[in-house]
């Protein structure tokens, strides 16, 4: 895992700051929205992205879904629309991802699937290498599933 490189895709820099102190070994990247991922995965080799779910801390403009549409589903309210966009962000980058042919990187998704099965399974049929982590995860657990990651792109 030495030389691994990861690609952490939020909003912030919490896991980007937590990532290099707790769980070392891969060389880390981040992109602050779903174009700049796209960038960053067209130009570099990366192992794994490292995928948050909320982004409300970037500029509306860069948030990646059909806000008119969002509008139409929330009863024409476009505060709710962009409330939508920014707390299922990482979803949206998750879909750009799989267009632009990316869908052969493993994504660790941060958020806690344990009550949404069904949807996680959905998920995962769209996009076969995603994986998730809740909140509440050790370093520990989050560096043996970045390996597990690894092992199953090298088997293949």
């Amino acid at each position: 895992m030495e030389e691994a490189v990861v690609l952490i895709v939020e909003d912030g820099d919490e896991y980007l700051e937590s990532l290099s102190k707790f769980v070392l070994g891969p060389n880390y990247l981040q992109a602050k929205s779903g174009e700049q991922a796209v960038q960053i995965l067209q130009t570099e080799k990366v192992d794994i992205v490292y995928l948050d779910m909320r982004f409300d801390r970037i500029p509306k403009s860069d948030l990646l879904g059909d806000h008119v549409k969002a509008t139409r589903e929330h009863n024409g309210d476009p505060l709710r629309a962009f409330t939508f966009l920014q707390n299922n962000q990482g979803l949206f980058i998750l879909e750009k991802l799989r267009k632009e042919n990316f869908v052969h990187i493993p994504v660790i998704l941060a958020y806690d699937f344990s009550r949404q099965q069904k949807r996680f399974s959905h998920l995962q049929t769209l996009h076969p290498s995603l994986h998730w982590v809740p909140d509440a995860v050790t370093p520990t657990e989050i560096k043996a599933l970045m390996q597990e990651c690894l092992q199953s792109v090298k088997a293949k």
